[in-house]
Parts: C-alpha cells; sequence; structure tokens
C-alpha cells in the first residue's frame, strides 16, 4: 500500500543518514584515542587503522540500534507533526497496522546486527589479539614515535628519534640507551633504520655516531664512534591464544556453560532483540501533539533506550557474576520493555478509538 512504500523509503533514509553520523563521531573518538595510544608508544603507527576498523565494527551494533530507533521514531513523528497520521487515521488505519511496515523493515536490520554479534564481532577481536601480538613479536622498532621516548617491553632499551621518513622508514638523531648486565650504553646516530636479513634476524642499524660504554658511578667509559653499527633485536615473547569471553565464536559460548559465557551470549542475543523491541516502540512514543507542536514522547524516547540499555548491561554483570539465573537474566529486560511497549500501545490506541468504543 501507499503508506506503507512511504514510511519504508523515508525510514530507509532516516536510518542511512544517523548510522552515518554516528559513525562519523565514532571514527573521530575513537581515532584521537587511538592517536593518544600512538604518541605513549603503545601502539604502532601502522596499526592505527587496522584498530580503527576492528574498534568500529565492535561499536557498530549498538550504533545501528540507535540508528534503526531513529530512523523509526523521525519519521513518525514528522507526519504527527505534518498531521497525516490523522489523515491515515480517518481513512482507516489504526495504530496496530503501522508495526507491519516497521516490522518489514526493522527485522532485516535486527538480523545484521545479530550476525555482527554472533559471528563478525568474535573474529575481529580475536584478529585484533593476534595483530597486537604480531606488532609486539616483530620488533621493538614498530613503537619508536618521533619526538617521545619508547621504552622497550623488557625495558631494557630506551629510544628517542627526532624525526621520522613514513616512506623509507628512516629516522633522524637517534638516541638509544640499553642496560645489559649493570652495563649502561648510549649511542648517539645521525640516522638510524631497522633492517629484516634473509633468515629473519632483525636489526637496527645506525650510521656516523657514536656509543659510550661503563658502568653508573664509575669514571671508566668507553667511547666508540662508528660509521655503521649493527644491534640485533631478539623478538619479543608474547603468550599463548587469548582465550577470552568476546573472543569465544559461537559453538565454544554454546558448550560452555560457565555464568560468564551466558553473559556474554546474553548480551550477543540481546542488542538485535533490543533493536527489534525499540523500533515497534518507536510507533507509540513518535506521537505529536499537532495543536502546541510539542513531542514529549521523543524525550521518554531517549530515557527509555537509556533506561533498556542499562537493563541489557545490568542483567549481563550480574549473570556473570553469578546473582541471576541465565534464562531469567535473558528475558527479564526485554520482559519489562515489552510490558511497557504493550501499555504505550493500550493508551495510544485508547487515545485515538472512537469515542462510542473507548470502556
Amino acid at each position: 500500500m501507499l503508506y506503507r512504500r512511504a514510511l519504508t523509503r523515508e525510514m530507509a533514509l532516516t536510518t542511512g543518514a544517523v548510522l552515518t553520523v554516528l559513525i562519523a563521531i565514532a571514527l573521530v573518538v575513537l581515532f584521537i584515542r587511538l592517536l593518544g595510544d600512538v604518541a605513549r608508544g603503545e601502539l604502532a603507527n601502522e596499526a592505527v587503522f587496522s584498530f580503527l576498523g576492528f574498534s568500529l565494527l565492535f561499536f557498530l551494533p549498538v550504533l545501528m540500534t540507535i540508528a534503526l530507533f531513529a530512523g523509526v521514531l523521525l519519521p513518525l513523528s514528522r507526519m504527527w507533526r505534518d498531521s497525516e497520521m490523522v489523515i491515515w487515521f480517518n481513512a482507516g488505519l489504526s495504530l496496530t497496522q503501522w508495526t507491519r511496515p516497521v516490522l518489514a523493515f526493522a527485522v532485516p536490520f535486527s538480523l545484521v546486527i545479530l550476525l555482527i554479534t554472533l559471528l563478525l564481532n568474535p573474529w575481529a577481536q580475536t584478529k585484533k589479539y593476534e595483530y597486537r601480538q604480531d606488532l609486539r613479536s616483530r620488533s621493538e622498532s614498530s613503537l619508536i614515535a618521533p619526538g617521545i621516548f619508547a621504552e622497550s617491553s623488557a625495558g631494557q632499551r630506551v629510544y628517542y628519534v627526532e624525526s621520522l621518513n613514513p616512506l623509507t622508514g628512516v629516522v633522524r638523531n637517534v638516541f638509544m640507551q640499553s642496560r645489559i648486565d649493570g652495563q649502561l650504553g648510549l649511542v648517539v646516530a645521525r640516522e638510524g633504520s631497522h633492517t629484516e636479513l634473509p633468515d629473519g634476524s632483525r636489526y637496527l642499524v645506525f650510521k656516523d655516531g657514536r656509543r659510550y660504554e661503563g658502568i653508573p658511578g664509575q669514571l671508566d667509559y668507553r667511547i666508540v664512534q662508528f660509521e655503521r653499527y649493527w644491534m640485533r633485536l631478539d623478538p619479543v615473547p608474547v603468550g599463548g591464544k587469548e582465550t577470552g569471553i568476546r573472543q569465544a565464536p559461537l559453538n565454544e559460548l554454546l558448550a560452555d556453560a560457565t555464568p560468564p559465557a551466558r553473559a556474554e551470549l546474553l548480551w550477543r542475543i540481546g542488542v538485535p532483540l533490543s533493536a527489534l523491541i525499540l523500533s515497534v516502540m518507536a510507533i507509540p512514543l513518535s506521537f505529536v501533539n499537532t495543536r502546541a507542536r510539542r513531542s514529549y514522547g521523543l524525550v521518554i524516547a531517549l530515557l527509555l533506550y537509556f533506561v533498556y540499555n542499562n537493563l541489557l548491561s545490568l542483567s549481563q554483570a550480574w549473570v556473570a557474576q553469578g546473582k541471576l539465573d541465565p534464562w531469567s537474566g535473558m528475558v527479564a529486560s526485554h520482559l519489562v520493555m515489552l510490558t511497557a511497549l504493550a501499555a504505550l500501545f493500550y493508551l495510544r490506541t485508547r487515545q485515538f478509538a472512537p469515542r462510542g468504543r473507548r470502556a
């Protein structure tokens, strides 16, 4: 019918626009956070965009839930303000008949969210951890950033470079301090670079500099001037594969009966289910008083979203701590919101029912 096509088109445009804005904001915030990690030497420059993608994928289900909620709420609110809803009601449509086009749009959207939470996010978190471990095992040079002091993971070396050429990987005006077996060594060089030999061994190669060696507190320092100085970088030992619950695939999560696994499963299923319930809840919440041109439903909608999200988080925490039965935690928050949904529909249908049909 005409109203279904018009509503579906407007919901798609609004949801896409809201999701684009939310993703842009999230990218800026995450990018600034990652740049802070790079500045502190906790993350390599080359890993910024990879970690940006992993982090965005982790937050994408929540962003899509907000976008879907707003994508249904805003078009319906606009129809109330323009008195289109009144015209449709006079044409014989009831408020509950709007659930069909909303569900036709929201169900595929929620299935995409379910796919991300159940399959893509665990895979992305696993790849993120593996990539971080790979960066740590490569060499200490991956943490070197111009303008800051960077310490090796073992705490035996401290580096400082004045500038870095991102194309060639050559650093200028290098300072390095190393402490091995109680002996302090300082290297000052005009430039340096990272080199990997065919056998896989990695070296830092310094050019045109000096090395100072000695024991702190004693005056018998040795000064060596060199044209080229090679220093081997041993791979950083890393632990085994992380077995965090966020990285667990769906089959392992279903086979694990521990409270943390049940809590993680609650969250993965709860987010897409909340998106579906919120999209239907937007129908009664979209009401706008056409005379006063005010919509208290938008404020209530915002509060209900935060309440719903906090209920999900609280249920997950209680299930993980063993304070709540997994089945009760799975249905409790959704049951509360379904009750609120039924109450909102009852109030709105009662408000717009013909006078002779009101109880």
